[in-house]
């Protein structure tokens, strides 16, 4: 099946020649090419929407390619002459999304913006991209940016970057990314540490986009980091002490003694809520075992977070991530990206599981609590 996140919209091609910034003035130019390029990824997100089929939703990315090769074709001609202006940096970074233009993008963006207070919401793109190039120019910019926020917001992308890869390592179980080798993951671990450091002296550093600053979630991520080698199998897992959805506070080990299962859940997230009656079932049928269950949520507001959790009776209790949502400070700490997440912990709190998907979970959990049962 096409995933979704690969497919992009749906414009004819002449309405881009039509509509083709060629006697403007260079700055309106760029920005009405900044506008062509936000109305391709709209419209696409309308097409996929209305698509039913899988012909459907592959004819939409057949278009979107089309489309989107005429309006870069005009944009490297205009920044050919234009790249130096400020409104030149939204074109560079249309270009770089699902482009080979990398190194002459990273080359416009050197010569011309380092000093463009917004260049950080470039970042995480190029920290990711399959080349070298990005990378190597968001480290520059993290030495020597003349604006200290963006040094902070480099920073930070390096170091969540090398983290993101060693947590993917750790997934490969669950069917993510490549395994490192040990040179390749203590040479990540290395990088990670070097970069989530140097991000945390920004602390009046803003994030690129969302709440907080640069320094506390590099400090979340840094714990992050630490946290890995007890994230898996066989280990003990790291408590977590915070505020429920209804403002109690309670930490995980309260339920030492118990097999636990923690779920990270969200009402967003509609595989999270598909779950939900089978942890009904599960929870009832459990009742007078050694067993708990703990969620931790990522909704934005903990109000609606609590009327979802008692509108669907989840009677268990739930922490709350913080207004960040998927980003907050005990999913960076436990180095959740997939939404549910699911860990099993025995009565001792050592980790048995880890998953995405709850279809072996009872049988996990009946061996575990028979294994209670038998001390």
């Amino acid at each position: 099946m096409i995933r979704a996140c690969f497919l992009l919209m749906v414009l004819a091609p002449n309405a881009l020649a039509d509509d083709a910034p060629k006697r403007s003035a260079p700055a309106e130019q760029l920005k009405l090419l900044s506008k062509q390029y936000k109305d391709i990824e709209e419209t696409f997100l309308k097409e996929l929407r209305a698509a039913r089929t899988q012909d459907e939703t592959i004819e939409a990315n057949v278009k979107r390619n089309r489309v989107r090769n005429v309006w870069r074709s005009e944009a490297l001609a205009v920044l050919k002459t234009s790249a130096a202006l400020p409104e030149a940096l939204d074109v560079i970074a249309a270009v770089l999304k699902g482009s080979s233009e990398t190194a002459g993008m990273t080359e416009l963006l050197r010569k011309h913006h380092l000093a463009h207070p917004d260049l950080g919401k470039l970042f995480l793109g190029m920290v990711q991209g399959r080349t070298d190039d990005g990378r190597k120019f968001v480290e520059e910019v993290a030495e020597n940016s003349p604006v200290p926020a963006v040094r902070g917001q480099a920073a930070l992308a390096l170091g969540w970057q090398a983290k993101w890869r060693i947590t993917r390592d750790g997934e490969a179980l669950l069917g993510f990314g490549t395994k490192l080798t040990d040179g390749q993951r203590k040479g990540m671990e290395a990088r990670a540490e070097k970069y989530l450091a140097m991000a945390m002296k920004y602390t009046d550093a803003p994030l690129v986009t969302g709440a907080g600053t640069v320094a506390a979630h590099a400090k979340a991520e840094l714990a992050g980091l630490k946290n890995l080698a007890f994230l898996r199998v066989g280990e003990v897992a790291p408590d977590i002490t915070g505020e429920a959805i209804d403002g109690t506070k309670f930490k995980l080990s309260d339920s030492r003694g118990k097999v636990t299962v923690v779920v990270f859940w969200a009402s967003w997230c509609a595989p999270c809520m598909r779950m939900v009656p089978h942890e009904k079932k599960r929870l009832e049928r459990m009742r007078g075992k050694p067993f708990a269950l703990v969620g931790i949520n990522g909704d934005e507001e903990r109000r609606k977070a609590n009327e979802v959790a008692q509108k669907n009776e989840m009677t268990w209790p739930s922490f709350w991530n913080g207004p960040e949502r998927a980003e907050g400070p005990i999913t960076k700490s436990w180095n959740v990206s997939v939404w549910p997440t699911i860990y099993v912990l025995d009565a001792e709190g050592v980790v048995r599981f880890v998953g995405t998907s709850d279809e072996k979970l009872d049988a996990i959990v009946d061996e575990l609590i028979g294994k209670v049962k038998n001390k």
